[in-house]
């Protein structure tokens, strides 16, 4: 038989106060089931109580009964005549009082205190042996997680995913089941179980939604010194966020921060790489399409430049003769501007291009006509708010006749050689691919024997010195201006001229010229220059 039914069975032979014992037999054979110390406690007071024979008792812990039966005794430590107050301790370490109501103390009340006494500080070692488990466990899942996390996390390529992957892993953790994930400029990236969102949050509407909703943890997005947004979060499926779990929760976030902090780095990069692309292309694009060699009529120079500030521009000069088989050659011209830079520029200046070149391959009849009907194609394949400055017409290489029509372009200077009057071609339309139906009429010119014709875009105007002080501000009215001076210091690369005996850089250019000179002409004020000076105000 079992040990406990034999001992049950030796204290029934036994005569002499040995069916006390039965209790405490009852006692052993029942403490292991007791899974916690509160359900040892009650089975104490139980056994208690039984082998005294009292209808009232309780055990007093020094603050509270842990355990109690009947009325309360109101002086548990000296509870009067009728009652009994015994110690409960194991060594050193009081557990409280065993108090019952009864006149005599039965031997074996005293035995169960001492037996169960060690059984109670052993079932808390228990307690805290499983507690640190418990703990040791949960941290080694979270070390589980974190690993998994930032192992997934150098997996993720978008903003969004990070995000999904971040709010999975809290959800999986903390079984959160309502989480809002807001931008710094309050986009709504992400959410969970809060119904349909605006795809905006901001001020008023995200505080009513954190308090209607529970949001109370609140976490700031924040990688050094940068702010990726914000996250909000409900209390757990079941209890609450203590100290470590919210310490473990800022974590996570923290880490996602960091790792928001290097994707965006990432995609900054990725997307110079692209951008590097993309203006490689152009340039080739740019390359092809400008001309290689410039015609020259007989008696007549040209010269061009085309020199991007630091990326690809959107400027175009073309040059080439048209003829009808029947009459004499004309040189035809075109310089424009395209809007922004880049490829989409770029490729608005191909459209151009091979437009100027298809319709204006033979002779024009009027240039305003043309304008118009470049205009609507432009218009037609435009991309956006794109449109383009240009200046376009014909040179009777004879006569010196000029036929042109100016889009909305910078006057280009037609510079006499005998001292006349500086002329602007002033516009005689808008720009092309801006107004569908636009008008443009042909304005006409006529350059004579040491004439030149210039024809720029803005970026010459517009040029800065290393001071930062623009072309258009040196210039000033009543400052000679001479032209026409061939000199070997002209620097095509870098356009460099001298304003009052101080070298400047026009950096970025883009200009041709039809003159009889060769060579874009240098400007300079400085002493012992045989070529022409006119007025600044008229430049």
């Amino acid at each position: 038989p079992p040990p406990f039914e034999r001992l049950r069975e030796l204290c029934t032979r036994i005569p002499e106060g040995t069916q006390e014992l039965l209790p405490i037999i009852d006692f052993l054979e029942t403490f292991p089931a007791q899974a916690t110390e509160e359900a040892l406690i009650h089975l104490v007071g139980v056994t208690a109580l039984g082998i005294a024979k009292a209808p009232q008792g309780g055990i007093w812990n020094g603050t509270r009964w842990i355990f109690l039966r009947g009325n309360a005794s109101p002086f548990p430590t000296h509870p009067g005549p009728g009652w009994t107050s015994l110690p409960w301790a194991y060594g050193e370490e009081p557990y409280g009082y065993l108090v019952v109501r009864t006149p005599e103390v039965p031997a074996a009340l005293t035995l169960l205190l001492s037996i169960s006494a060690p059984l109670l500080a052993w079932r808390r070692l228990e307690a805290n042996r499983s507690d640190q488990n418990r703990a040791l466990a949960l941290q080694l899942s979270r070390l589980n997680t974190l690993f998994d996390l930032t192992r997934n996390l150098g997996e993720v390529e978008t903003r969004g995913e990070l995000i999904r992957l971040m709010a999975n892993t809290l959800a999986g953790e903390f079984h959160i089941q309502r989480l809002l994930v807001v931008g710094a400029d309050g986009t709504v990236i992400h959410s969970r179980g809060l119904g349909q969102l605006p795809p905006v949050l901001e001020g008023e509407s995200i505080n009513g939604l954190v308090e209607e909703k529970g949001l109370v943890h609140a976490v700031e997005l924040r990688d050094q010194d940068h702010s990726h947004g914000f996250a909000y979060a409900a209390e757990p499926a079941h209890g609450k966020l203590n100290d470590d779990d919210e310490l473990f929760f800022q974590t996570l976030l923290n880490i996602t921060s960091t790792q928001l902090g290097s994707l965006e780095l990432r995609e900054s990069r990725l997307q110079a790489v692209r951008l590097e692309k993309d203006l490689e292309l152009a340039r080739n694009i740019q390359r092809r399409i400008l001309p290689k060699r410039l015609p020259e009529p007989e008696g007549w120079q040209c010269a061009a430049a085309n020199l991007p500030y630091q990326a690809v521009g959107g400027d175009l000069y073309d040059l080439w003769m048209a003829s009808d088989l029947d009459r004499s050659p004309r040189l035809h011209l075109a310089l424009a501007d395209i809007s922004g830079k880049g490829l989409p520029a770029s490729l608005m200046m191909t459209q151009l291009s091979a437009f100027l070149r298809a319709m204006a391959d033979s002779r024009v009849a009027d240039w305003g006509a043309l304008a118009l009907r470049l205009n609507e194609r432009m218009n037609e394949v435009r991309d956006r708010n794109r449109f383009a400055t240009l200046f376009m017409g014909s040179l009777n290489p004879a006569t010196g006749d000029l036929r042109y029509v100016n889009a909305g372009h910078n006057p280009p200077l037609l510079v006499p050689g005998d001292g006349r009057p500086l002329e602007h071609l002033q516009p005689t339309g808008p720009m092309v691919g801006l107004l569908p139906g636009a008008v443009f009429r042909e304005g006409r010119a006529t350059m004579h024997p040491g004439d030149a014709l210039v024809i720029f875009t803005d970026g010459v105007s517009e040029a800065e010195n290393l001071a930062g002080v623009v072309l258009s501000q040196l210039l000033k009215p009543g400052t000679p201006i001479v032209y026409g001076v061939h000199t070997p210091v002209m620097d095509m690369r870098t356009m460099r001229c001298t304003y009052a005996g101080t070298e400047q850089s026009l950096g970025r250019a883009a200009m041709a010229q039809l003159a009889r000179y060769y060579g874009l002409p240098s400007f300079n004020t400085g002493a012992g220059c045989d070529g022409k000076a006119i007025d600044a105000a008229e430049f």
